[in-house]
């Protein structure tokens, strides 16, 4: 397997168990009655890059004359960690599927 595969997948997996973990905190901290789960469970409690870093990091984005790209980085910056894994995953293993050489 390719250097680029094995990366695909770690970061691949490590996405999906780290959106696993967060899950299974959230389920552990509600009560017990499983009706009132999805009500109660807020969206904002996943760690994103902007939370791990420091502000000072992102001060570039600012900089960026246009602004579609500007939206997009700082869309990217504060999407939930899991998601940006699950992604970069993806996209590293379509890459090293289209690259493949037999």
């Amino acid at each position: 397997m390719k250097k680029i595969n094995v990366a695909g997948m770690t970061s691949l997996i490590g996405g999906v168990c780290l959106y696993a973990y967060r899950e299974l905190g959230n389920f552990m901290g509600k009560s017990g009655n499983l009706n009132t789960y999805n009500i109660q469970k807020s969206g904002n409690d996943h760690t994103t890059l902007f939370d791990m870093l420091h502000e000072e990091n992102f001060d570039w984005i600012d900089s960026i004359p246009w602004e579609p790209i500007q939206d997009g980085a700082n869309y990217v910056v504060n999407m939930p960690l899991w998601l940006l894994m699950v992604i970069v995953g993806s996209f590293l293993l379509i890459i090293g599927g289209i690259f493949i050489k037999k």
